[in-house]
């Protein structure tokens, strides 16, 4: 059979981070094969760290709201 495979992002702030480790010790005790993707200098990597997971650090940066389009059709 298989291993299945799961992968898991979030970061910026621990507050998006924290929720994924329940997520994955509950995936980790089924056996699964886990990948935390996350920025490549920011908490999420320490964090993540700890628990034992293959991290995949990527280039980021802040999704600006100002920046988005907007529509005032609606």
């Amino acid at each position: 059979m298989k291993k299945l495979k799961i992968m898991f992002t979030g970061g910026g702030t621990a507050g998006h981070v924290t929720p994924n480790i329940a997520l994955i010790e509950y995936f980790q005790d089924l056996g699964w094969d886990i990948v935390y993707v996350g920025s490549r200098s920011g908490i999420e990597r320490e964090i993540i760290a700890n628990s034992g997971v293959r991290y995949l650090g990527i280039a980021s940066g802040k999704l600006r709201s100002c920046l988005l389009y907007t529509s005032d059709a609606a």
